[in-house]
């Protein structure tokens, strides 16, 4: 609404000093008059517009509540999240067990006994019998190459050009190819004092990855073997007996010997009982926040659409809406309701795993059902929930598991397409249009404001002129009155 300023009564002011004219303020009369006609419709409009802008931030905050509802559910849709299975080793000296995959590991003891470890072949490289003297020592006179073949006896040989004549040449040119060989270099000081080194050749583990080494070097020159202070290993496999059944392989970690299990071996010679449990707290503890994401869900429906607080705008923000509100409440009780596309013999509802509908709406998880039901049923429970997929997507053509199907039913309140996203849409809308006319009524009040001066202005010129003419008969009757006197 525009506002009077003191440029705009300066005139009716200086009039006023001048005890000229009617002596009224045109311009605040004409402004009391102008908001008489105008603030009821402005002050209407105002009041729509701040009630909207008010429910804009309450279906924001229900779409916010549904989300979590609808998130709750994302534990629920995978097969292997369902069951968590935990593992323990009898001997976590001798054999540490992990669980890699939670849908492939079984409930179950397997024991083994490990008879040998997987080791690397490894070679020590000295030149003529003796530790080179130091890492940077010149060992020739000019360029040469060394050569590896994988396996030792019939492989492949690499040949490697070695262009920096030092035992750190010969290693880096090594490790240059491991790719290739398999076979790293590194250097060992051998000694307690002293820069004497000697090249330690390593292979990958396992008896297949055999590897021998030569040089071009002769004479004086020549590389070869030399031992260190411990043995210089051979390939070998490791060895297992499992639950009566011998097994080898390349490597010490092996993630193939229990199904869904990375076995990890570090002693020979004992036995470990490794042990996988089932917990189906994981479940249970999915479903619990479910039901807490919907209980919420309801106290925030009963906070927005009750009484209004003057400290908290937000309370009571969507009370003219209720009909919304209920709508959004049935279609999520109908979702909770609902059979799923993987029913597995004769159990598709949640009702039927102990969920329960208690006065007012609110949901609780009934431990006895559950619980009875999780002892004998469980893999129908997973069946009925996940369809027994993971990472299911609406796009799929097959059956899907009820947690997915009530995700999808959620998903149409709060998409960008949903609802709600409706509602917020013909609210933001509804501000544009009431912007919209309080330009319009600030207009209207702007011309009225006009109009009164106009005709105030018309008053003030005529009262002028009456007081002027009446100032001056008094003038002549004064003059007439003094010239009578005298005679």
């Amino acid at each position: 609404m525009a506002e009077v300023t003191s440029k705009d009564n300066v005139g009716s002011q200086i009039t006023q000093a001048l005890s000229a004219g009617s002596g009224v303020n045109i311009q605040e009369l004409a402004t009391t008059l102008a908001n008489a006609e105008s603030i009821s419709g402005i002050s209407a409009v105002n009041a729509k517009k701040e009630t909207t802008e008010v429910a804009i931030s309450g279906y924001a905050v229900l779409k916010s509540s549904v989300s979590s509802l609808m998130r709750s559910f994302k534990g629920l849709e995978d097969a292997e999240t369902l069951l968590t299975k935990a593992s323990n080793s009898s001997n976590t000296s001798a054999v540490d067990a992990a669980v890699v995959s939670q849908s492939l590991a079984k409930a179950g003891t397997t024991q083994i006994a490990v008879s040998a470890l997987a080791q690397a072949q490894q070679n020590v490289i000295v030149q003529s019998g003796a530790a080179f003297a130091s890492p940077s020592a010149t060992i020739a006179s000019g360029a040469f190459s060394v050569a590896i073949t994988t396996p030792a006896s019939s492989g492949t040989t690499t040949n490697i050009a070695v262009s920096t004549l030092t035992p750190t040449g010969i290693a880096s040119a090594i490790n240059a190819k491991t790719d290739t060989t398999g076979v790293t270099a590194r250097l060992i000081n051998v000694s307690a004092t002293g820069t004497s080194v000697k090249i330690l050749l390593e292979g990958k583990t396992g008896a297949a990855n055999t590897f021998a080494f030569s040089s071009t070097l002769t004479g004086a020159e020549e590389l070869g073997g030399g031992a260190l202070s411990d043995d210089v290993l051979s390939a070998a496999n490791l060895s297992v007996t499992m639950n009566g059944l011998s097994v080898q392989r390349d490597n010490n970690s092996p993630s193939d010997l229990i199904e869904g299990m990375k076995l990890t071996f570090k002693t020979s010679g004992s036995t470990t009982n490794i042990v996988v449990n089932e917990d189906s707290s994981s479940l249970k503890n999915s479903l619990n926040a479910m039901i807490q994401a919907h209980n919420d869900f309801l106290t925030l429906t009963d906070y927005l659409v009750g009484d209004a607080d003057p400290g908290d705008e937000l309370a009571g923000s969507l009370s003219g809406e209720k009909s919304t509100i209920n709508l959004i409440k049935n279609r999520i009780r109908t979702a909770l309701a609902s059979t799923s596309e993987a029913e597995s013999n004769g159990i598709g509802t949640l009702r039927q795993i102990g969920l329960e509908t208690k006065l007012g709406g609110t949901l609780s998880l009934k431990a006895a059902t559950f619980d009875a039901i999780m002892l004998t049923n469980f893999d129908d429970i997973r069946t009925m929930l996940t369809a027994d997929t993971n990472g299911q997507t609406s796009f799929s053509t097959s059956d899907k598991g009820l947690a997915l199907t009530i995700s999808e039913s959620l998903d149409t309140l709060v998409s960008d397409t949903g609802s709600i996203k409706a509602k917020e849409t013909g609210a933001a809308k509804d501000i544009v249009r009431y912007d919209e006319q309080l330009v319009d009524l600030n207009q209207r009040f702007e011309s009225i404001k006009a109009r009164y001066l106009k005709q105030f202005a018309a008053m003030e010129t005529l009262v002028q002129r009456s007081k002027s003419t009446g100032e001056y008969l008094t003038g002549q009757f004064k003059a007439m009155e003094g010239a009578y006197n005298n005679n």
